[in-house]
């Protein structure tokens, strides 16, 4: 039988703050910028106390805790000790697929073996080597499966071992109210109250597997099997790979001055750029995201004829988007994101027809019609100069990432 571990770091950008400045230590602190528009990225143990959670505004949090500590958020600091504790997991073994900056799964039945130590013992191993190298505390969940591994590792925090197995997983996972359930959305919880489905027990009765079939349609057999204890989900290493670099931020009041917005979108590409040349990406997609309100956004689009993480060809076309789907509402965030991308190492472009047949298919090297158009809106700014090539009208084949989001 497998031994899967799903290991979560705890409060992860708080403890990283507190890593850092070990004066925090004990003290309620948020991760947010101070503003009146900030939301509660990670709140620390100590400000959960409190009731203050992720995703509350700050002004609550205030009330709550007048006292609070707002720390601004430090995301390279982040990246880099993600980067390192997985880097620590995966000398423990190889068969890790990352779930999240803070998360990961871990197949560490050969290890185990090898070691002739009890999973526990491994996972303890685990939580002292990650804390001595980051000082950052972790959960583990230990299981014969992803599902159940992800469960356990939400049951003692911080720095606990909870292991489900085919003999307790009854015990420990049935009792349970159905929205703590994986994979159950805030949306989708109501309808199974609604129901009768008051707990992943009753979501396993084999007599309520035809009315959940209204709820999940065809997933209804996954999570049937999974509040029975039963996944067969694979470790999955592709996850590993980031598939696309983006930023976004958020306004400190409602904005339609459409050269702050530009300027705006002008920093963002920079950071894009720059953190897609740090990890040698490249990528022939780019979008943009305008948030008008909570619940109302847009996302557009662009296929490019070219590979690129170059700052000006980002922005360039953020603009072009920009000005092609504004219409002078007022927004709240935006945002610029390089999609599907790939390593340049990866890169096998073929010349577009609208390129000069000499040009280099290195993403570093400015083809000469690029120039041209640098040059000529550097000398004609109030004159909007594109490729014929991007005028093509065609869908992308992944229509995914055209759909609205949050």
């Amino acid at each position: 039988m497998q031994i899967i571990f799903h290991i979560d770091l705890n409060a992860f950008f708080a403890s990283a703050e507190i890593a850092t400045h070990p004066e925090l230590k004990g003290k309620p602190i948020v991760i947010c910028r101070d503003s009146r528009r900030s939301i509660i990225t990670t709140a620390s143990y100590e400000a959960r106390q409190f009731g203050i959670h992720s995703a509350m505004p700050l002004f609550k949090a205030k009330e709550l805790c007048p006292h609070i500590i707002t720390i601004p958020p430090h995301f390279d600091l982040y990246k880099t000790l993600s980067q390192q504790f997985f880097h620590i997991v995966s000398t423990f073994s190889k068969k890790l697929e990352v779930a999240s900056i803070d998360e990961c799964y871990v197949d560490m039945t050969e290890y185990i073996q090898q070691n002739n130590i009890s999973p526990s013992v491994a996972a303890k191993k685990i939580q002292s080597t990650v804390y001595e190298h980051l000082h950052l505390q972790c959960s583990i969940g230990i299981a014969p499966n992803k599902f159940l591994a992800k469960m356990a590792s939400d049951m003692k925090k911080p720095m606990g071992i909870t292991i489900i197995n085919n003999k307790n997983y009854k015990e420990k996972l049935w009792p349970l109210p159905i929205h703590t359930m994986f994979g159950i959305g805030k949306k989708t919880a109501p309808k199974l109250i609604a129901m009768g489905i008051m707990t992943i027990g009753d979501l396993a009765k084999h007599e309520n597997y035809d009315k959940i079939r209204s709820v999940f349609g065809k997933n209804t057999l996954l999570f049937y099997q999974k509040a029975n204890g039963k996944d067969f989900s694979k470790i999955n290493y592709s996850k590993n790979e980031l598939k696309s670099v983006g930023n976004s931020t958020t306004f400190e009041q409602d904005s339609n001055d459409e050269d702050f917005i530009k300027s705006m979108f002008r920093e963002l590409s920079h950071e894009v750029s720059q953190r897609a040349k740090k990890r040698l990406l490249v990528s022939n997609s780019i979008s943009i995201t305008l948030k008008y309100t909570r619940e109302k956004s847009r996302t557009k689009q662009m296929i490019i004829d070219h590979y690129t993480n170059d700052y000006d060809t980002i922005y360039a076309t953020a603009l072009l988007l920009f000005e092609g789907i504004y219409e002078g509402e007022m927004l709240r965030l935006v945002g610029v994101s390089l999609n599907n991308v790939i390593h340049q190492d990866e890169l096998n472009e073929q010349i577009s027809l609208f390129a000069h047949a000499s040009e280099s298919n290195d993403a570093k090297t400015v083809n000469q019609t690029d120039q041209i158009i640098d040059q000529l809106t550097k000398a004609l700014p109030d004159v909007k100069i594109v490729k014929a090539s991007s005028l093509i009208d065609e869908t992308p084949v992944q229509k995914k990432y055209l759909k609205n989001n949050e």
